[in-house]
């Protein structure tokens, strides 16, 4: 039988096994005796008998292997952490992405430390970082200006509800594409899954408001919106509140700051007011939370082929929303207006 030089057993049984060894030489059995009796080398037994001899038991104890010395120290960890939370543009690369490849070349220049690339995914992860999809902002949004909105004309516009004792509605269009959105699935490793969808192109326009009291109003349009599309919808959201008055807060797009539209509101100033978000501020509307739930939840991976067979599909997710107070109400929680 070929002998072991022990490496396959764990610490806790290498450790036991010297033990024994040493109290079966004092009992006088031979080297070969024990290295059979174990399933070891000879010599394996041989150097256990010699540190004993020479150190005592205790030096035959396990010690756990300390490993290679990190090349990173705690405090290159924190500069590390601080980099990865700046744009990486900051650094002189093109884009403001950060990969572990840029961030070794990073570590190599500024800390004179050259690791593996794995090494670096591997202490991101320890570090407890993520790789995510950042959130896209406009180039054009204007932080100052969100900031004083934010400041100054959301207050007004909630003294002016309450004021009121309003319906305060969030409004915003929307498209939704034929081909669906994919989410994640199981698989065996390297075997990715495919999933068969429509390879027609072709959507639908949608229009929607919600309110932080769990309403929501919405309609599938014909065609593009324009403003007397709008004033169709503000006049759809009048029917479903005949007692109450209403507060629309929408962006800038073309068809709500028409003339049209301030005609109309001009005309029925006793019943509705339109407030205006910041130019290229998408997150400040909570209706964008609609489109994300609708897209990546509602409607992923639906298997409609054509149009005539998707409309009726959005149709139903949007009123399985609608129905939903407690979930419309969730896309206000975290944001400023609760």
């Amino acid at each position: 039988m070929e002998k072991s030089d022990g490496r396959e057993y764990s610490h806790d049984v290498l450790e036991a096994y010297r033990y024994r060894a040493i109290e079966l030489y004092q009992k006088r059995k031979s080297v070969q005796e024990i290295a059979f009796f174990f399933g070891v080398h000879r010599g394996s037994v041989s150097l256990w008998i010699k540190t004993w001899k020479e150190k005592g038991k205790s030096a035959l104890k396990s010690k756990k292997a300390l490993g290679p010395e990190p090349k990173l120290r705690r405090e290159d960890r924190k500069k590390i952490i601080s980099i990865v939370r700046k744009p990486a543009t900051e650094y002189g690369f093109e884009t403001p992405l950060w990969t572990c490849k840029r961030l070794k070349q990073i570590i190599k220049n500024k800390l004179k430390v050259n690791i593996a690339t794995s090494n670096v995914w591997r202490w991101l992860i320890d570090w407890g970082l993520t790789n995510q999809r950042p959130e896209k902002i406009a180039l054009q949004k204007d932080e100052k200006e969100v900031k004083r909105w934010l400041k100054e004309e959301w207050p007004k516009i909630d003294n002016h509800r309450r004021r009121w004792q309003a319906m305060l509605y969030f409004l915003d269009e929307s498209g939704v594409s034929l081909i669906p959105v994919l989410g994640k699935t199981w698989a065996p490793k390297g075997k990715t899954p495919k999933v068969k969808v429509t390879g027609n192109k072709g959507g639908i326009c949608v229009t929607s408001a919600i309110s932080p009291a769990g309403r929501m109003v919405f309609r599938l349009e014909k065609d593009t919106v324009k403003a007397e599309q709008h004033i169709e919808f503000l006049k759809q959201i009048i029917q479903h509140h005949k007692r109450r008055k209403i507060i629309i807060i929408e962006d800038n797009a073309k068809p709500h700051i028409a003339k049209e539209i301030k005609h109309f509101v001009e005309k029925h100033k006793n019943k509705i007011a339109i407030y205006y978000l910041p130019t290229y501020s998408p997150d400040l509307n909570p209706d964008e939370r609609v489109w994300n739930h609708l897209k990546n939840h509602k409607l992923k991976a639906h298997q409609a082929r054509s149009m005539k067979e998707f409309r009726p599909i959005l149709l139903s997710k949007l009123r399985s929303i609608q129905k939903d107070s407690s979930l419309i109400s969730s896309f206000f929680v975290g944001t400023y207006v609760i």
